[in-house]
């Protein structure tokens, strides 16, 4: 059974759609702007603390006076005075080389000195005659000068035979080879009634009097902040960790290997239980420098996250103000690593600061945030 609906009630219900279709269009006609979304970010604050850094860098000891010993003419050795490890003084005598040769070298080298100076009384004759001749007037300008240039090349060959017998003489005596100071016998490397050649070394001498010193290879990074005279502690692992105190007092200018650089530091402590060849730990202390040479010596510590990158190697990070709520984009320049960390140059960041740690690379200069509460 169909129900109708009376004409008051059809006006009435055909207002009711016209309203609501009003509304709805008006609704729909105006867009809400959706909330603005503050980010979160994990935050520190930034520390101040020293910049002096320990590096700790293997090296090995040796003596302060320490040489290769080699004769300085070629022979057959004869004798051989000494022993590995032995001790000995200075000026005593190591080892002899046949000496027969040198003795006949000498020899010769007289006989050619007299015959160089019977050449020169004879020439002299000759030139005074020839001078006496001249000024009568029996002989010529050109015979006098003659027998002058003669008598002159006749006195060269005397100084040339005096060299040479002094020559003879030196090769005697480094026959024999001496210890140059008091030391010990480190290398042996000789026996009787073998030829050695010139300047192959036959002894290692150790001068242990003068104390040790240590040599280690440093990288260039560490290199750069090293200085002659800078203190370094000298650490024996095979003595009980024993603890000495060092000078720096040779900086290589030239790479050995792998970007390394040859350093001396010299013990400023002697004990008996040192012995050449320990391996050592040393611990270079330094600080880094300004650009303008100034040491630098406190410093702000932060962490390695909160730092991006951009062209020309630029570094940067994201310092939040308390009363905009908003991170601003601060570049800093960084001085080294510790740990975790890296050390920061004071200036545009400063102690206290609060910076982001995270997700740096998403913020933008002046943006809005949130701190996230810290965890304990």
């Amino acid at each position: 059974m169909l129900t109708t609906i009376s004409g008051s009630k059809r006006f009435s219900l055909y207002v009711f759609i016209i309203l609501a279709s009003s509304f709805i269009a008006f609704g729909c006609g105006k867009e809400e702007e959706p909330p603005e979304v503050i980010r979160s970010i994990k935050w520190t604050k930034v520390a101040e603390i020293s910049t002096k850094q320990i590096r700790m860098i293997s090296g090995t000891t040796k003596p302060v006076d320490q040489t290769a010993l080699s004769f300085a003419v070629a022979g057959t050795v004869e004798e051989v005075n000494v022993k590995l490890g032995e001790e000995v003084k200075k000026g005593q005598v190591l080892a002899e080389l046949d000496r027969q040769p040198f003795v006949l070298g000498v020899r010769d080298a007289e006989a050619g000195l007299s015959r160089a100076q019977a050449r020169v009384v004879e020439r002299r004759a000759n030139y005074e005659r020839y001078l006496a001749l001249y000024e009568s007037n029996n002989a010529s300008k050109a015979e006098l000068d003659e027998a002058r240039a003669s008598f002159d090349s006749a006195k060269s060959q005397v100084k040339a035979a005096e060299a040479q017998l002094g020559l003879a003489r030196r090769d005697l005596r480094k026959t024999k080879l001496m210890a140059p100071f008091n030391g010990t016998i480190s290398v042996k490397e000789i026996e009787p009634f073998v030829e050695v050649p010139v300047g192959r070394a036959v002894f290692g001498l150790d001068g242990e009097e003068s104390g040790y010193e240590v040599s280690a290879a440093v990288p260039d990074s560490l290199l750069i902040n090293l200085s002659l005279g800078d203190e370094a502690e000298v650490v024996f692992p095979t003595l009980n960790d024993r603890r000495v105190r060092g000078v720096i007092t040779e900086l290589g200018s030239r790479s050995r290997s792998a970007s390394t650089y040859p350093v001396t530091v010299q013990l400023q402590e002697q004990f008996d239980d040192f012995r050449s060849g320990m391996s050592v730990e040393v611990a270079f202390e330094f600080m880094p420098e300004s650009e303008t040479g100034e040491p630098i010596v406190t410093g702000l510590a932060i962490p390695l996250a909160a730092i991006f990158v951009e062209a020309a190697k630029t570094q940067f990070v994201f310092v939040y103000d308390e009363k905009s709520s908003t991170v601003k984009k601060t570049q800093i320049k960084t001085l080294n690593l510790r740990e975790n960390d890296v050390l920061v140059e004071p200036g545009a960041l400063k102690a206290g600061d609060i910076i982001a740690t995270a997700g740096v690379q998403f913020l933008v200069d002046g943006q809005k945030v949130n701190l996230m509460e810290e965890t304990k």
